[in-house]
């Protein structure tokens, strides 16, 4: 399933007061939007050209350019625009016009208040987030670094499976509905609010799931940290993935997340693990305790 119609109203997303000599003004960011759009295979489906002012119209349009209600986001300015998606699949996200005050625009992924970082993987993006598909959110020379997703759970059964692999790290619940319930939870409450967490390795040339890796938040000392994790399946290991997977989640979160620095916390007897966190530069910085187990900690600047 994949983004093929936006659906809007320029109309409503037109700008102009009525003291100003263009009688219609889009923000520069949404002409870019709009201009470069249609490269990604995206039908851009005008509202006002067909009067579809109501649920009956909108299904008849889309039927006219041969676009399902699951495969279009729908960009909309007021809370009428808003409610034509009705029951239909479609993902919203609303604009906030100051031209049309009074708007609640409740019933949208996300409100934007302009259009500077709006774009294609934007709105790709919400509308993965409506239909709960994974993100795909770091991508490196060999691998690239997704969203799990409950399906993929017999994939890191098998991975938790392996020679070594729970002797530093927490195994996956053995009641596997309590699992399932777990990472139902997790995606909810981490990818979508957070935008980060840990995420699945998957390697570009074959396919497999190879290992997990990403950020934590841990609180130390009464402050919430970001933690940097990573779990590389038996058969993957000593190939260098640990390192080319965590390079990129580095620079992941020195551009994507707004902490100072980045933590390791490593049990002392992980010598793997605390090679690897000095190969990426991070400092020994104190020993700590953690539920009950005694960690070293190691923390790097994310910003020079």
């Amino acid at each position: 399933m994949e983004l093929k119609g936006l659906i809007l109203s320029l109309k409503e997303l037109n700008r102009a007061k009525p003291e100003d000599s263009e009688r219609f003004v889009m923000e520069d960011g949404l002409t870019e939007l709009l201009d470069g759009i249609y490269r990604f295979g995206v039908q851009i489906i005008n509202l006002d050209l067909f009067q579809a002012d109501s649920q009956d119209k909108l299904r008849t349009v889309l039927e006219l350019h041969r676009l399902r209600p699951e495969e279009c986001l729908l960009l909309g300015a007021t809370d009428q625009t808003l409610s034509l998606r009705g029951e239909m699949k479609i993902a919203a996200v609303a604009y906030r016009n100051p031209r049309l005050p009074g708007q609640k625009l409740e019933d949208a992924l996300l409100v934007a208040e302009g259009f500077e970082e709006v774009d294609f993987y934007f709105l790709e993006r919400m509308y993965q987030r409506e239909h709960g598909l994974p993100w795909t959110v770091i991508e490196t020379k060999r691998c690239y670094l997704r969203e799990m997703t409950p399906e993929d759970l017999e994939g890191l059964y098998e991975l938790y499976q392996g020679e070594g692999i729970t002797d530093f790290i927490e195994g996956l619940y053995e009641d596997r509905k309590k699992e399932e319930e777990y990472t139902r939870a997790y995606i909810r409450n981490m990818y979508s609010f957070y935008g980060f967490g840990m995420w699945l390795a998957i390697e570009r040339a074959t396919g497999k799931m190879i290992g997990r890796a990403g950020l934590n938040l841990r609180e130390i000392h009464g402050e919430t940290v970001l933690e940097l994790g990573y779990l590389i399946g038996t058969e993957f290991q000593n190939q260098g993935f640990a390192t080319e997977l965590c390079q990129g989640i580095l620079q992941f979160a020195a551009e994507g997340t707004e902490f100072e620095e980045l933590n390791c916390l490593i049990e002392k007897d992980n010598k793997i693990s605390v090679r690897l966190a000095k190969k990426l530069g991070f400092q020994w910085r104190e020993e700590i305790k953690i539920q009950g187990k005694t960690m070293q900690r190691y923390t790097k600047s994310l910003h020079f």
